[in-house]
This record gives C-alpha cells, sequence and structure tokens, in this order.
C-alpha cells in the first residue's frame, strides 16, 4: 500500500489525479480551509468574467524533506493524497509555508478535519432526501451484467478495521459513515429488486467489485479506489441526491461486501 519509497536524490512531483482535485474541491465548501477566513476558492461568475479558480492546493506535509513540514519516509503518491492536501486561499497558502514553524502539521490536520465537516453537514441534508428511486439509479451504475464467477463474503467485518487497514483518510471515513446511515434503505432497494431480477444483489457486488479490482490493477489504493467508485455510483457530482444516493451505495457494499483490504 501507498507505492514505492521516493528515491535518493529524486526530487518527488506535485501530481494530483483529477478526482483527488475534485473530492479536493468539493470537500473545500468553496472556502479557504483556515478558521475565521471566508475568501472563497473559485470566485463566482460574473457579467464580464467567467469564474475563475483563485484557491491554491497546499502540502500538509511538504512535498520535499526539507520543505515547510517535511517529513521523511513518506511516498510521493503519499504526499499527493487528499489526505495531505488543503486547500487555501493564496494569503494564507503563502503564510502557512513562509511561517511553517507557527503552523505545524497537526495544526493543519485538525484544521481541515473540522473544515470538512461543514461539507458533511450540507451532504447529510442531501442524504435526509434520498430515496427508493435516487438508490436504485444509484445502483444499477455499478450493476455488472452477470454475477461473479466467485463466490462474495457477505461475512461482518467491523468497517473500522477495514479502514484502518485500508489507511482510509478522516475524508473518506467521514463519507462512509453518513452513507452507512441509509443501509437499511439500500438493502430494502436490493430486495425489492431482487423480486424482479433475482440475481440484481449478487450483480451489484459483483459490479462494485469488478471496479475495485480494476482500480487496484493500476496501482490505486484506499482514498483513490474509493473516489473512483464515489464518482461511479454517484454520477459524477452533476446532482446532489444523486451522488448522495451512490455515497450510501458505496457505504452499504463497504460494509457488507468481502472487497477492500481486511
Amino acid at each position: 500500500m501507498g507505492g514505492a519509497m521516493k528515491k535518493a536524490g529524486v526530487e518527488p512531483k506535485r501530481n494530483y489525479s483529477s478526482k483527488t482535485i475534485k473530492i479536493l474541491f468539493a470537500l473545500s465548501g468553496n472556502q479557504c480551509a483556515i478558521p475565521e477566513c471566508n475568501e472563497p476558492v473559485i470566485a463566482l461568475q460574473t457579467e464580464k468574467s467567467d469564474a475563475m479558480v483563485v484557491g491554491q492546493i497546499a502540502h500538509i506535509y511538504a512535498i520535499s524533506d526539507d520543505g515547510p513540514r517535511g517529513k521523511k519516509g513518506m511516498t510521493e503518491k503519499d504526499l499527493n493524497q487528499v489526505s495531505n492536501l488543503i486547500l487555501l486561499c493564496p494569503t494564507h497558502h503563502v503564510k502557512i509555508d513562509g511561517q511553517y514553524e507557527t503552523y505545524p502539521a497537526i495544526m493543519l490536520i485538525d484544521w481541515k478535519t473540522r473544515h470538512e465537516k461543514k461539507y458533511g453537514d450540507s451532504l447529510s441534508r442531501s442524504i435526509s432526501g434520498v430515496g427508493a428511486a435516487e438508490l436504485e439509479v444509484a445502483a444499477r451504475a455499478l450493476i455488472a451484467p452477470k454475477p461473479a464467477g466467485h463466490a462474495i463474503s457477505f461475512a461482518a467485518i467491523p468497517p473500522q478495521q477495514k479502514i484502518d487497514r485500508n489507511r482510509l483518510g478522516a475524508a473518506t471515513s467521514m463519507l462512509l459513515s453518513m452513507g452507512a446511515a441509509k443501509s437499511a434503505e439500500v438493502e430494502h432497494v436490493m430486495i425489492q429488486a431482487a423480486q424482479l431480477d433475482s440475481q440484481f444483489p449478487e450483480r451489484l457486488s459483483a459490479g462494485f467489485a469488478s471496479r475495485y479490482q480494476e482500480a487496484k490493477s493500476r496501482g490505486l489504493s484506499g482514498d483513490e479506489i474509493f473516489n473512483e467508485l464515489y464518482e461511479a455510483a454517484g454520477g459524477g457530482g452533476s446532482d446532489k441526491l444523486r451522488e448522495a444516493a451512490g455515497l450510501c451505495i458505496i457505504a452499504h457494499l463497504f460494509i457488507i461486501c468481502d472487497i477492500f483490504e481486511k
């Protein structure tokens, strides 16, 4: 997990995937993560100008060992994960790196966690409005043409054990916890769908497993895999109810299926 270690003398690169950037901005609530700062990270469109990204991505632990808050032993991949990135206004980005002794990593992690919970409050409201119709649409986005050729275990595994084993970050853990609130409703939708298609639950699980294995074969892990599954089930985030329904599906399958390492 986490990729190869940085090679001696090789400067790691800032290398964010499109999905990493997408979820980072989504979790920002369009606001700098520094407490009391109300500066937006995306300036809204005006009559004469298009919307503009003004926020900047900062590393909590520096991309370089000798940079601000440098931490030896981290891989390039870990350094560029959502969990190590924080979205700031330009002024605060310059400030936290220029006065990094005043802004240690533990402080930035705490600010990031608290800031992202604001997004969670908004998503929770969307989840409360999710019904059977939205859940079924999200489920069908993941369904496979046929059940898996091998058995998928439905034995209960403590979710926290999976989270720890797969080194899922605080943001992913928060999202899974919120989505799990609708687990009973997801189960009901699966039972109802199975009355018309007896293989629906197995094909849904197979689709989830197939996407997981495909992402893993590309060298992805943990939060990266979760982000791919979340985007697939959530329809890319264009509809808030659909996005919330997708999260509920993913959280339910995360709990009941023998997927992700355990």
